[in-house]
């Protein structure tokens, strides 16, 4: 574009001198032109020429039949120059028509287009009482269903439903004004009332709302058809976090039993007031929902999107990748890294990375091990751990390092605190300061061992064993105990490699470990619940606020809580008490960052990554700008954006 601007500057100056030079020539040469058309005739007799000329032709323009005679009046030089100026007056237009264009003329998404995604596992339930359970339910509820808060392109809370709000000073009661232009996708008006049903339906045990749990202690009151508000027994700083559910049309929801709600046509026939309406399912023979239809909604109070969405559903990722190879639909919900190398036409996809609330982490139980009692051991074995390693070459770049337990986009982030980049050597010195000599066995006392073994009492037979079990290298050893550790994870290829490489890394600096893979069902019933691992390494969704009371307050330390470490620090517990009660953003920052130091300090648990969510869509999508999410069906963010025709609108 620059490049054009220069030509047409160098133009236009150009056109400026030519002007000038024909302007200067007529001004010259007018009178000579003058005197040669009318020589020989007296000025009386010009005059009356004139009017006689004047009184026959309508117009003092001449025609072009008129034009034709003036080359009897001209010069050939002078015919030369007109002829120039002509052709320099239709370069001016065209350079005039060519500026125009590039600036007065932009191209512009316009309406039109179907964009087909396909997702795993099928429909049941799009109601934004049960949608959290499955992600295609919750993919579709979010297009169809509006929240009186939803997520923005970098997960930060927006107002949807809402025009307004405030906060009580106790920070107990939280007020709300709806917007007065909403509409259902029947034409209702949406009011306070439908909010009302919504949150009561949360809460009504026969409803069986999987959410109801997380409103106890919170009422709701209507003040008027477009006020209302919440009132909760204890101050939550992060409540407004909460407020992103679907809201439904309490005139059509009100007519079906609370017992029947599951059962109801409109979990399929979803009746709502967001970007989309639903259109129409086809199923299979046996009522399979194959395919399911969204129409953008016209009479929508934000921006109306440009295409429709349909989605098809399938069994497996395998079998959508082949489908996106073979052109039958556009994108997928998600790619898994894994089989990232299945795409066939990988140029004509873009792979949008998407950031997750949701870490990775090697967690210590010291109640299952003694030796990760000891901090400077706790220390080492962080130390001993290549991050970069792990991300880059195991996870191909998939993945963001992290330091501790609240990410680095959280406006609580302390990016001060102690790190533990790999270092052997600090982590060698850690475990000489505790006390862990380092002892080698070899091959050849292996073999020695094997032919004592039968002969040797009973009492040596015990540490034969453990040598054995050892096997050749160089390992801690304190007090006659090996310095060894079980390491516990879910099975997945790609977990796999990870902990084969944690076990090569603290093997590297004499700590043994034994690793195994369990089946994801039974992680939680066999290892998490019963706290039966020395190190687990495993995900945790941290989700957008910063607060991690449920992960890290010793009240959860137990079992069925969320603090997998079983960690209990009082100071801790205090710091995460105050900051979750108060509302002054400043002082919920300082608490979180003198948490993390501590946390650091005392290493309950290694943080490793931070995984990337990747979702692949064709390159025919444009306006995707979405950059981290917090649920899956948050790529959904900007949909509005999203369009596939443009067409040029003219600007002034």
């Amino acid at each position: 574009m620059d490049s054009i601007n220069l030509i047409l500057k160098k133009v236009k100056k150009v056109l400026v001198d030519a002007y000038i030079s024909v302007f200067h020539f007529f001004c010259k040469n007018f009178q000579t032109l003058n005197r040669r058309l009318f020589k020989g005739f007296s000025t009386d007799q010009t005059n009356l020429d004139k009017k006689l000329v004047y009184s026959l032709s309508k117009s003092r323009i001449p025609n072009l039949r008129q034009l034709k005679y003036l080359k009897k009046y001209l010069t050939p030089k002078e015919l030369w120059i007109i002829r120039v100026c002509v052709f320099v007056i239709l370069i001016s237009l065209s350079t005039v028509g060519v500026r125009f264009y590039f600036t007065h003329l932009q191209v512009v998404p316009i309406a039109g287009g179907k964009y087909i995604e396909g997702l795993i596992g099928s429909p049941k339930l799009i109601n934004p009482l049960y949608s959290n359970i499955r992600d295609t339910d919750g993919d579709i509820g979010q297009l169809v269903y509006s929240s009186i808060f939803k997520r923005g392109v970098n997960s930060e809370l927006v107002k949807d439903l809402i025009a307004d709000y405030s906060v009580s000073q106790d920070g107990t009661i939280y007020a709300f004004t709806l917007r007065k232009d909403v509409l259902w996708h029947d034409d209702v008006p949406l009011t306070s009332e439908d909010i009302v049903f919504t949150f009561n339906a949360i809460k009504n045990t026969e409803y069986r709302s999987p959410l109801k749990n997380t409103f106890a202690g919170v009422e709701i009151q209507k003040t008027n058809d477009y006020k209302f508000q919440f009132i909760l027994t204890d101050p939550y700083a992060a409540f407004l976090e909460l407020l992103t559910f679907g809201i439904l049309p309490q005139h059509i929801w009100s007519q079906i039993p609370a017992e029947s709600a599951e059962r109801a046509e409109l979990n399929l026939k979803p009746i709502g007031s967001g970007p989309f309406k639903f259109n129409n399912f086809v199923k299979d023979k046996i009522g399979n929902i194959l395919e399911y239809s969204l129409i953008a909604n016209n009479a929508y109070y934000s921006n109306v999107p440009f295409i429709n969405v349909n989605f098809k559903f399938f069994i497996n990722f395998e079998e959508a990748i082949n489908a996106l190879n073979n052109g039958l639909i556009d994108g997928i919900s998600y790619l898994p890294r894994d089989l990232k190398n299945n795409l066939i036409t990988p140029k004509t996809i873009n792979y949008h990375k998407l950031l997750l609330p949701q870490l990775t982490a090697i967690f210590l139980n010291k109640d299952n091990n003694d030796a990760l009692k000891e901090k400077g051991v706790r220390q080492a074995l962080a130390l001993a751990i290549d991050k970069n390693f792990i991300v880059n070459k195991l996870i191909d770049g998939d993945a963001n390092i992290v330091d501790g337990p609240i990410l680095s986009n959280s406006f609580a982030y302390n990016s001060d605190i102690k790190k533990y980049n790999y270092n052997t050597e600090e982590a060698n010195k850690l475990l000489d300061g505790a006390g862990w000599e380092n002892i080698e066995i070899t091959e050849e006392e292996i073999a020695e061992l094997k032919e004592k073994l039968e002969e040797s009492k009973e009492t040596e037979k015990e540490k034969i064993q453990k040598k054995l079990d050892m096997g050749a290298g160089k390992w801690r050893l304190k007090n006659n105990k090996f310095l060894i550790i079980n390491l516990k994870t879910v099975e997945r290829q790609e977990n796999k490699e990870i902990i084969e490489s944690i076990k090569n890394f603290w093997e590297a600096v004499g700590v043994k470990v034994n690793s195994e893979l369990l089946a994801v069902g039974s992680i939680q019933a066999e290892v998490i619940q019963p706290r039966n691992f020395d190190a687990l390494f495993y995900g945790q969704i941290v989700g957008s606020d910063p607060d991690p009371y449920a992960f890290w307050h010793s009240s959860q330390a137990k079992q069925g809580g969320f603090n997998i470490s079983n960690f209990t620090n009082k100071e801790v517990d205090k710091l995460l008490e105050d900051a979750r009660l108060n509302a002054d953003k400043n002082q919920r920052q300082e608490n979180y960052k003198k948490f993390q130091e501590i946390l650091a300090e005392e290493v309950p648990a290694i943080f490793i990554y931070s995984p990337i969510y990747i979702y692949p869509q064709n390159k025919s999508i444009k306006g995707f700008d979405v950059a981290s999410i917090l649920f899956p069906r948050d790529r959904f963010t900007n949909i509005s954006n999203w369009y596939l025709k443009t067409g040029k609108k003219l600007i002034w």
